[in-house]
């Protein structure tokens, strides 16, 4: 563990002093001894500042408290904790060498640390890339609480590499929301059908016609009351996001890219078809194909599904659709629920590829999801107070429309389509999902 003392500005102002001292001893004779006197006491402190600082040091611990696994667009928090086991006061300055994404040029927290305490400090962090984040070493900067001359640095932690994964928050965040009694409070319209299947929904009070072998004995006898199980229907359907990684995904709103918010969005969904039975899979594409996973519901899929995520990686040139069309056609075999990830900003790019869409929508249930300009809404209700915003008020309701008569195209040719901010993807795919399955299921 690496610890360096340094000389502080209070030191060199000494020393500075005692100079002055010296060059007036040429004229003033006597100042030379007052000179010499202030030297000695000038080093005699350093000397005890040092050796006061070393054994401090010696006895102060610290830690980082950072998740395995940051998830990306969401704010979270680094725990600091440092230990003062030493029998003396100290002032500080904790610094923590911070990944170059997060532009972090100053300390995390100073003050005075009292004998036998602990400090805790909190420091909020929003990872805006995928990747590998590199967390340099954790250092602690201690002084002496009088003097002031010397600072020792300590070394609380080492530096370490830190993942920084699709949403694992907001995935866990919805799970809740979808299968908790409030669901609706959250956005999240639960739509379930109840049936006779194997997964268990409530306990009922027994009425004529029910099915006797749904009783439930451990619940009639502590109501003293026939009580049946009821079970939800759950069919098994197979599900895959196919996610465009196509220059058209690369427009960032609040720090992400729609590509980002589409990963995210995926890793939420994924997490809930496979808790509701059904089978994940997906598809990601640019120019070529990129990652291809089978639709599954085995344990471990959706940790499959996390590290594709993880791993996409794109130069965000022109989508390529036929290539696309053509791959799916040759891997699902079975007509499956198709989200597709997507963004068109023009009409013409739209017809473009609008013929693969409906092959698809042919062999699958596809829903094709579109994002909205949210920037564009800003400026459409914007107050003009010059020509310059007149125009850029006309444009953005011009694009606008655009947007809004692409997406009644997709629908006027049998393709569902979902029209959203990225803020508020999860929740539209979520309730799309619910009510594509209730459907089905009925």
């Amino acid at each position: 563990m690496l610890r360096s003392t340094y000389l502080l500005p209070r030191f060199y102002q000494t020393l500075a002093v005692v100079i002055l001292l010296f060059v007036l001893s040429h004229t003033v004779p006597v100042i030379f001894y007052l000179a010499n006197l202030v030297l000695l006491a000038l080093i005699f402190a350093c000397f005890w500042e040092f050796f006061h600082l070393r054994s401090a040091a010696a006895l102060i611990i610290g830690e980082r408290g950072i998740s395995e696994k940051l998830s990306l667009g969401d704010e979270q928090q680094i725990t600091y904790r440092v230990y003062n086991q030493s029998k003396a006061d100290l002032a500080f300055e904790l610094v923590d060498e911070l990944p170059l994404q997060f532009q972090h040029r100053e300390g995390i927290a100073d003050g005075e640390m009292a004998v036998d305490s602990m400090i805790e400090v909190d420091y909020d962090i929003r990872p805006l890339e995928r990747g590998v984040f590199k967390f340099g070493e954790l250092l602690l900067y201690i002084r002496a609480k009088s003097l002031k001359l010397l600072q020792r640095r300590v070394t609380l932690c080492e530096a370490e590499d830190v993942a920084v994964y699709p949403s694992i928050i907001q995935m866990r965040k919805y799970e809740l929301q979808v299968f908790s009694q409030t669901a609706t409070l959250s956005g999240v319209r639960n739509i379930r059908s109840i049936g006779e299947n194997d997964e268990f929904e409530s306990l009922k009070p027994y009425n004529q016609g029910d099915n006797i072998r749904s009783i439930n004995w451990k619940a009639t006898a502590r109501k003293n009351e026939l009580i049946v199980n009821q079970y939800q229907n759950t069919r098994s359907q197979t599900v895959y996001c196919i996610v465009d990684k196509g220059r058209s995904m690369k427009m960032p709103f609040e720090g992400l890219t729609l590509l980002d918010y589409a990963i995210n969005s995926t890793l939420v969904l994924s997490n809930i078809i496979l808790r509701k039975y059904d089978k994940a899979g997906l598809i990601t594409f640019s120019d070529k194909i990129g990652s291809v996973l089978q639709a599954e519901s085995k344990q471990g899929q959706l940790d499959k599904i996390a590290e594709k995520l993880y791993g996409q990686r794109t130069d965000f040139l022109d989508a390529n659709y036929e290539l696309l069309f053509y791959h799916m056609r040759r891997l699902i075999r079975r007509r499956s629920i198709l989200l597709f990830f997507t963004n068109f900003e023009q009409p013409v790019d739209l017809e473009r590829n609008l013929p693969y869409l409906i092959s698809l929508s042919k062999r699958h249930l596809l829903i094709v999801v579109l994002f909205v300009n949210t920037e564009l809404e800003q400026s459409s209700e914007m107050e003009c107070k010059m020509k310059s915003d007149i125009y850029l008020k006309v444009f953005s309701q011009l694009a606008l429309v655009e947007k809004r008569e692409i997406a009644q195209r997709l629908v006027r040719s049998g393709i569902q389509t979902i029209l959203t901010t990225p803020k508020m993807l999860s929740i539209n795919i979520i309730n799309k999902y619910l009510e594509v399955k209730s459907k089905r299921a009925s």
